[in-house]
């Protein structure tokens, strides 16, 4: 008997007819079981987690507006829980949601009737968590990079230790626990008794999800492949594509590779490769221009392109331009807490990245630089308004330095500016 798609959440999962959802910026997109994409819900607010319970409800972790979802089959909303952190979700077999909450690093459970009770504490988990027939639960601890295992009981026990960078997690029918691992770029398997072998690789995997006929989906930054039982590869579905429908981005099957194609076909009109890995493509309302982001450990950048006739063309790079905000404030928070010009320096992360195109001509860009001097961190982040003409030069029209709490919402995958997170 084969896993419910139920019983695992990602922003990955599937309903009892083999239709794929998936969360994505403020929406949630639905693909009929030959790709076909249509939008389920729009307008959220960071939605993250998502499975379905036996009545055939969609559970959606908004942790935007800090709350559980619920929608019926036809799409009526209403909201289950409020007031958490709520990433990752999983349902068991007598219905009961399992949340985790990174507010209080926690997993909550909350019976079909919505009471709430804590099941387990001290957990970080932002990706992983599912249910094998046997009803245990497995959570995948981000910080201690070990997936743990709790008996239907509550007994915890270490299932998996000394992973690189664990995320989604799916069990298959016969109770084998496959891993999303980020950092080796490969889908590990692990039987019950917890050997493990590799799966897959060459991925830069996120999340994963059976369907009902045992198949295993993976998303990567911008693709979802599709394993049969027996390991053979296929593309499920492109996710970045221009609005008007004329541009894809496409990776290669083996994630080394990427560019731009004319939609459609495979004639690659702009080379990507030197973005990844994991890059993600923001389009202009109107497609002549994108932003692409990329993320290398704790760093980001964004690289910016703008269509000039029939040719796709690298705009300057706004980091030269940004640091000279950053470091100006970096100086002055220095002269404010007094700390030694000679401390030595720490740099824990830095980079940049578009959050929106406001329009075809406006975007906005998030900078940053995290770092340590001496024992004094030292964490300037700003919001740059980005202006451009039509040749694509672009200016910076306005400079906002956010505030610690503006800069807790966007690490927690609020809105910041004002205008919604990435369509």
């Amino acid at each position: 008997m084969l896993l419910s798609a139920s019983a695992h959440a990602s922003d990955l999962t599937f309903d009892a007819a083999g239709n794929l959802f998936w969360a994505d910026g403020p929406s949630v997109f639905k693909y009929t079981r030959d790709g076909t994409k249509s939008t389920f819900a729009a307008g959220l607010k960071g939605p993250l987690g998502l499975c379905f319970d036996s009545k055939g409800d969609l559970f959606v972790s908004d942790v935007g507006s800090h709350s559980i979802l619920r929608f019926t089959p036809d799409g009526k909303k209403s909201t289950f829980a409020s007031g958490l952190k709520p990433y990752e979700m999983a349902v068991d077999g007598a219905g009961n949601l399992f949340v985790s909450d990174l507010g209080s690093h926690s997993i909550f459970k909350f019976t079909p009737e919505g009471k709430k009770s804590t099941f387990a504490t001290g957990l970080a988990c932002y990706d992983g968590l599912a249910f094998d027939n046997s009803g245990n639960l497995f959570v995948c601890d981000n910080v201690e990079n070990s997936i743990f295992k709790f008996t239907p009981e509550g007994t915890k026990s270490t299932f998996a230790s000394g992973l690189s960078s664990p995320w989604g997690l799916a069990v298959d029918g016969a109770g084998n626990l496959f891993l999303a691992e980020q950092d080796s770029h490969s889908i590990l398997k692990f039987s019950p008794d917890g050997s493990n072998s590799t799966f897959a690789s060459g991925l830069s995997p996120y999340d994963v999800a059976f369907d009902p006929s045992g198949n295993l989906f993976v998303r990567t930054g911008n693709t979802i492949f599709k394993f049969t039982p027996d390991g053979t590869k296929s593309t499920f579905a492109w996710m970045q594509v221009s609005p008007d429908n004329q541009w894809e981005y496409q990776c290669s099957d083996d994630g080394e590779r990427a560019g731009i194609v004319k939609a459609g076909t495979t004639e690659t009109v702009l080379d990507l490769s030197e973005d990844l890995p994991n890059a993600a493509l923001l389009w202009a309302p109107d497609s002549k221009r994108f932003a692409v982001n990329s993320r290398t450990g704790h760093s980001h950048t964004t690289a910016l392109y703008q269509l000039r006739g029939d040719k796709w063309v690298e705009l300057r790079s706004p980091e030269d331009e940004t640091s000279k905000h950053i470091e100006r404030a970096e100086s002055a928070q220095l002269r404010k807490t007094h700390s030694p010009k000679d401390a030595s320096r720490k740099h824990l992360g830095n980079g940049d990245e578009v959050l929106k195109w406001a329009d075809a001509n406006t975007a906005i860009l998030y900078a940053y630089s995290d770092m340590v001097v001496g024992e004094t961190p030292i964490s300037p982040h700003f919001l740059f308004t980005l202006k451009f003409d039509t040749e694509g030069n672009w200016k910076i029209v306005k400079a906002h330095q956010m505030s610690d709490k503006e800069i807790e919402k966007e690490e927690a995958g609020e809105d910041v500016s004002g205008l919604g997170r990435p369509s």
